[in-house]
């Protein structure tokens, strides 16, 4: 079969499937590009769209459970690598703040839900792509909503969640803690993940005085006294978030992502691990 317009043009629905499947950008990429090495060897086929995202789906549970054994001795949390872009593009991912939750779900629970919630597909669809009954479906899509607590993307103005971003990373740099206090939820969650490579926190943390406690500590390392860090705006999966450099060595740091739910920040996910820290663009 032939890689024609109308095929290539699936490319961001296939990648989209893949990074939202596995978390990993590369990994993604990879995976498309076998599923289009895989068409063009094909004979005939029905439906092109099924047919491709059915071997997106199969090529990423194949490797979610290749994966399972490192990421069960990953050096702490493991988090999502976040898709950094400059503007507010629209990428072909769910929100960050929902592909962290996906990690509790199972392969199959995963691709159910990406394919009903993010791309509206019917059951009869889902089927024919994950060679489960669409009852079958049915189940998963439920017992997916229970594990995550919530089923769509938090609907919060990207001007706000800025807004909250940039008055959490102010208050925190001047470590006021009144005003920690009032940006925070009492239940604040917070991950980190430096992937060994970095220093993070090794497990999540839970409640705002556990929270402000990890968090003002940082503050009082060497190298954040002394100034030697700035943040600059960006997007992460589509919303807004922000990096952290060191000014001397012009290092990128971190990714720090504020999730807000209320009029107050409910998580926060750091990701320090420079594995995972590649910017689609260039900085000025």
């Amino acid at each position: 079969m032939e890689l024609t317009p109308e095929i290539f043009a699936l490319r961001p629905y296939l990648f989209s499937i893949s990074y939202n499947m596995l978390g990993m950008v590369e990994e993604a990429e990879d995976i498309v590009q076998d599923v289009f090495e895989k068409w063009m060897s094909a004979a005939e086929v029905r439906d092109a769209k099924a047919y491709l995202a059915r071997i997106a789906v199969n090529q990423s549970i194949n490797r979610l459970n290749e994966l399972r054994k490192t990421r069960e001795n990953y050096v702490g949390m493991w988090l999502p690598e976040p898709y950094i872009t400059l503007e507010p593009e629209p990428v072909p991912t769910l929100e960050y703040g929902m592909l962290f939750l996906l990690e509790r779900l199972n392969p199959n629970e995963r691709a159910v839900f990406i394919l009903r919630e993010s791309f509206s597909e019917e059951y009869t669809s889902i089927a024919e792509i994950t060679g489960l009954s669409a009852e079958n479906c049915r189940q998963l899509l439920h017992r997916a909503h229970e594990k995550l607590g919530r089923s769509k993307p938090l609907q919060v103005d990207p001007e706000k969640q800025r807004a909250f971003t940039i008055a959490f990373l102010t208050a925190l740099h001047g470590q006021d803690r009144s005003e920690l206090d009032h940006l925070l939820r009492k239940d604040i969650e917070l991950y980190s993940d430096g992937g060994g490579k970095r220093a993070a926190a090794l497990k999540a943390l839970f409640g705002l005085d556990k929270v402000l406690k990890f968090l003002l500590g940082v503050t009082q390392l060497p190298e954040a006294r002394e100034n030697h860090f700035e943040y600059r705006a960006v997007y992460v999966n589509g919303r807004p978030a922000a990096l952290l450099f060191n000014r001397t060595t012009e290092q990128l740091d971190s990714m720090q992502y504020v999730e807000m739910e209320n009029e107050e920040i409910s998580r926060l996910l750091f990701v320090r691990n420079p594995d995972k820290l590649t910017i689609r663009g260039k900085l000025n």
